[in-house]
């Protein structure tokens, strides 16, 4: 995906079993009513960010649902299921509404030059959020890095192994509901 959307929104909806593969080569999505880029259903979504690229998401200050019982997608870039990030390019990502990335299952960076601002939580795993590289800055209202499954004691955890990290936010830096791995980085 390339290319500028002033306001719009990319949807994922896929029932196959096979992970989606979406390359990020110079994209910039702004949304005014939701979120710029969502996976709705998905065995999991790969995204990677194409080399030399800079791309830049943005979601809406308020969010327009199709019903009252509806209350996802919460982030400017969200997931219901597994997320993975990679690649060696830029990803900014401006979370107007509340979070900037966010995950209902795993949220996994390998790579790439990343950027989040949110309103409430930068980086959200609710099962685990996994990284082991990346250059990530996160500026945040709420928690920086943050894992928060409440229901499972195997779930809700953080675990990095590599990456470069500037984490100023007032909440916490990393949360953890379970247990924060710490095996290498640059904090």
């Amino acid at each position: 995906i390339s290319g500028t959307l002033a306001d719009g929104q990319i949807l994922v909806d896929s029932e196959d079993e096979e992970a989606v593969e979406i390359t990020l080569n110079g994209v910039a999505i702004t949304s005014a009513t939701s979120a710029p880029l969502a996976i709705l259903s998905a065995e999991e979504t790969l995204i990677t960010l194409a080399g030399g690229s800079t791309n830049t998401l943005t979601d809406a200050a308020t969010y327009v649902f199709p019903d009252e019982e509806t209350d996802e997608p919460n982030a400017a870039l969200f997931s219901n299921d597994d997320l993975t990030i990679s690649g060696s390019g830029a990803l900014t990502v401006v979370g107007n509404y509340n979070d900037a990335i966010s995950t209902d299952d795993n949220l996994t960076i390998e790579g790439g030059t990343i950027t989040v601002s949110a309103v409430d939580d930068g980086l959200r795993g609710k099962d685990a959020l996994v990284i082991t590289g990346g250059d990530i800055t996160v500026g945040a209202g709420g928690d920086g890095l943050k894992s928060d499954n409440e229901d499972d004691t195997t779930l809700g955890t953080i675990t990095i192994s590599g990456g470069a990290f500037d984490i100023p936010a007032p909440g916490d830096g990393i949360a953890a509901e379970t247990m924060v791995t710490i095996s290498g980085g640059d904090f």
